[in-house]
């Protein structure tokens, strides 16, 4: 058996690739310790590209003694409310790649913080909220219950509408006993339900339940879940009180806590009580007079994961108001008599106010109906401002949702981008603002 023999240049070019190897493993291990971040010298930061962004722009802020580890160094985008993080996609000692997040719009500075230590680019941004409003289904004063492609599809009144994630939407069509689901991504609508009349539903965090409570007494309690592809499931025959007797009065929303162990209802007399998901019967009475009886139906309710309390609307007293979970301290929250002012929020005026929502913020979203225009409530400064539709100006057009015109907007859900779907009454249609 001849010896194998090694050819004097392969064993050159080896040893070379070897010493090289471990030359750059000395060089990567020296640029590691001497990029670490060092709390005895100060941050800078001195540009921020680009200047101007939108919502998940990639931003490069270059600058020293960032060190390289990611999850000690916090990137923050400070409005004129609050600091925002930022999602980190890389660094290095003077170089931090990220992700812009949601601001409000207008000129904005950029924070840099690791450990104790901090930075403000002296350099600002300028931040552009994009928004707008399309229509989903349906035909401006065109009532039907028609249902195939979103173009062809007709839908009926709409007094509850739920955000199912991912472009899918239920409506609920109380005045002619329908519940509808809509895709955008598959375009099309059918009808999930017929013979129950419900308003505002709940839905749970994950977004795979729905619970509608029947607008009339005994108020039948259904269940909608995404395993059984939103089939209805009758979860309670009915309200009924420890001693036996029904609440009586219509009820137009229900609404989850963070439990979401109990659906909760205020009926229109201000009735306030929750039912237990998981044991039907256990239905708890927690005030008999939670704010002001109104002479309207449409009286919606709303929770707020900040908050750890309700908002209601009691439309005919033009007004907003907030209570605790167990039932008390209730207090008017904004409102003071009917109109269309904007301002802090105990001046501000609107005209039957009806479906609400709150965002990951706190902020809460009224449409306001009959001025034919979705307001916003401020979480931080309580100031009152419309978002979206022409003060007393009924209609439909899209795009810009400052210059949009709805037409009677009753109900609202947001999804998981806190998007909003709209569902308008005498308009009979869905329409979404996106913001962002």
């Amino acid at each position: 058996m001849k010896k194998k023999l090694h050819h004097p240049l392969r064993v050159l070019v080896t040893l070379l690739s070897v010493m090289i190897f471990i030359s750059c493993k000395k060089e990567e291990g020296t640029a590691k310790i001497s990029e670490a971040y060092h709390p005895d010298a100060p941050i800078t930061i001195e540009n921020v590209l680009p200047d101007s962004m939108v919502i998940r722009t990639k931003v490069v802020i270059k600058g020293s003694n960032f060190g390289n580890d990611k999850s000690l160094v916090r990137v923050y985008f400070v409005d004129d409310e609050k600091p925002r993080k930022a999602t980190i996609v890389g660094l290095d000692n003077e170089t931090i790649y990220c992700l812009a997040p949601k601001q409000n719009n207008g000129v904005n500075k950029i924070m840099v913080k690791i450990e104790n230590d901090s930075a403000t680019a002296t350099k600002t941004i300028f931040y552009t909220v994009s928004q707008s409003i399309s229509n989903i289904v349906g035909l401006t004063g065109v009532a039907g219950s028609i249902d195939g492609s979103l173009a062809d599809g007709r839908i009926q009144r709409t007094f509850g509408v739920a955000a199912l994630g991912s472009d899918q939407v239920m409506s609920f069509e109380m005045l002619s006993n329908a519940v509808r689901y809509i895709s955008m991504n598959d375009n099309k609508i059918y009808t999930v339900q017929t013979g129950f009349a419900a308003g505002q539903p709940a839905i749970n965090g994950a977004r795979t339940a729905i619970y509608a409570i029947q607008n009339t007494s005994p108020h039948k309690v259904i269940c909608y879940k995404k395993e059984n592809l939103w089939a209805p499931g009758i979860l309670a025959a009915g309200i009924y009180r420890p001693n036996g007797s029904v609440v009586a009065g219509p009820i137009v929303a229900a609404a989850l806590d963070n439990t979401e162990q109990w659906l909760y209802f205020r009926d229109k007399a201000g009735v306030f009580g929750r039912l237990e998901i998981a044991n039907p019967a256990n239905v708890q009475i927690l005030s008999e007079t939670c704010g002001p009886a109104g002479s309207a139906d449409y009286n919606y309710l709303a929770y707020s994961a900040v908050d750890d309390c309700f908002y209601f609307t009691v439309q005919n007293i033009h007004s907003i108001y907030r209570v605790q979970k167990d039932g008390t301290n209730v207090q008017l929250y904004s409102g003071s008599s009917q109109g269309s002012v904007d301002g802090p929020r105990l001046e501000a005026k609107f005209n039957s106010p009806a479906g609400i929502a709150v965002d990951g913020e706190g902020n809460i979203l009224v449409m306001d109906t009959n001025n034919h225009t979705v307001r916003k409530i401020s979480h931080n400064s309580g100031y009152v401002s419309r978002v979206a539709g022409v003060t007393g100006t009924s209609g439909f057009s899209n795009g810009d949702p400052l210059a949009s015109a709805l037409s009677f907007p009753y109900c609202i859900s947001a999804d998981e981008r806190d998007n909003y779907f709209l569902g308008e009454s005498w308009g009979v249609t869905i329409r979404k603002l996106a913001i962002e």
